[in-house]
Formats: structure tokens, C-alpha cells, sequence
């Protein structure tokens, strides 16, 4: 059901009606303002809708800041959710997951709840953090092993920065969010095969759902 990028990324650096390069233009004022979302020529949407990334950012930092219980927890949770919604929008755009961000969304994130730890006195939340991402990442990996064509290492990575925020609110957040990540992806395959009939084949981006599953879990399990 789950696939890596089945077109080259560098398209997205040209307008796929007129084939003009967008990135270059993007300095312009005439191609900065208003921001649309679209060629600044043609009008073809290449982005994503105006505000649409402004609004989902500021909508998962509202849940980070409503459960958060310090100031280093919240910016732990913070850093993830501001490389989160870049990467849901990107694996949506192109099925990739850039290594840049899977990997700075988990360093950052580790940094950030260690020194949360540290403020807390409670080694075993990092630990068992550390045991959550290291169990979801290793999950991904064995599936991407078994399955290479249905997932990417991506994947994987964005899984050991979930399981991380995850696990260090508790095992029942870990187990409850990643599989709300997992039904929510297979429901949405099992939509677009019902439409495309029997014999078609479904290529859409895992990330989105993960991260669904992981800020929805955060957001309604209790404290």
C-alpha cells in the first residue's frame, strides 16, 4: 500500500504546465506576493494552498502547548512539530521524507527531553523514551526489510522521532498512537482502492499518517 516517491523530486522546481523554473522567480516580488501557492506565470498550482502549512503548524503547537507539563518538554515537543508539518507536506507532495529533517527532527527532539529529564530528576522517562523509538524505528525496519517496495527508510526515521515524544508520555501513548498512525494510513489505502477497483495499486505517503496518529494520541490520552 505504501510506497516511496514514484516521480523525481526536481520537479517540483518547475511549473508542470509551463515548465518555467519557479525557485529563481521566487526572489522577485512579483513572485513572492501574494503567495498562492501557485506559478507566478501560469497560475498552476505547484504549493501547497496559502496559510494551509501556518495553519496546521499553529494548530499541533496548540496541542504541544496544551499538554505539555515544562518548559523543555514543550519545546521538545515544539521542535517536532515545526519539522513535522514541513515533512507531512513534502511526503504529500513528492512520497519522500528528506534526511535533513527525519534526522534533526530526532536529534532535536532527544536533546530537548534529555534535558527535560534533567530539570525533572526522572532518568527512567528518557530511557524509556529512548527504548519507545528505538522499538517503533526497529518495527518500520523490519517492515521496510520484509516489504522494500512499500515503505522507505524515511520512514523508519520519522518512526524513531515518534516513538520517541511517544513513549516518553507512556506506553500506552506509544502503542495507541503508532497504531492509530498505521489503521489510519490502511484505511485511507483502502478508500483509494475502493475507487480505483480491483488490480490497481495505491502509492500514497505513510509520514502524514504517523504523524496523525502520534499528535492525536498526545492530544487525547490523559496526562
Amino acid at each position: 500500500m505504501f510506497a516511496r516517491s514514484t516521480e523525481d523530486g526536481r520537479r517540483r522546481q518547475a511549473c508542470p504546465e509551463c515548465s518555467r523554473q519557479v525557485l529563481a522567480g521566487r526572489w522577485l516580488w512579483c513572485s513572492v506576493l501574494p503567495v498562492t501557492g501557485r506559478c507566478p506565470h501560469f497560475k498552476a498550482r505547484i504549493g501547497p494552498d496559502a496559510l494551509a502549512i501556518e495553519f496546521v503548524t499553529g494548530l499541533v503547537l496548540a496541542v504541544a502547548a496544551a499538554r505539555a507539563s515544562s518548559g523543555w518538554e514543550l519545546a521538545a515537543l515544539a521542535w517536532l512539530a515545526l519539522i513535522a508539518v514541513p515533512l507531512a507536506f513534502v511526503d504529500i507532495a513528492v512520497q519522500r521524507l528528506p534526511d535533513l529533517l527525519t534526522i534533526s527532527a530526532f536529534t532535536g527532539t532527544l536533546g530537548l527531553l534529555a534535558a527535560a529529564e534533567g530539570a525533572a530528576h526522572q532518568p527512567w522517562l528518557l530511557v524509556r523514551a529512548v527504548i519507545g523509538a528505538a522499538a517503533l524505528a526497529g518495527f518500520y525496519l523490519a517492515l521496510w526489510l520484509i516489504f522494500p517496495d512499500q515503505l522507505g527508510l524515511g520512514d523508519v526515521k520519522l518512526a524513531a522521532s515518534i516513538g520517541l515524544v511517544l513513549a516518553w508520555g507512556s506506553w500506552s501513548e506509544l502503542f495507541l498512537g503508532a497504531l492509530a498512525g498505521a489503521l489510519l494510513g490502511a484505511v485511507y489505502a483502502q478508500v483509494l482502492l475502493a475507487r480505483r477497483g480491483l488490480g490497481g495499486r495505491v502509492y500514497l505517503p505513510l509520514g502524514p499518517f504517523l504523524l496523525l496518529g502520534a499528535f492525536a494520541a498526545i492530544a487525547l490520552l490523559p496526562m
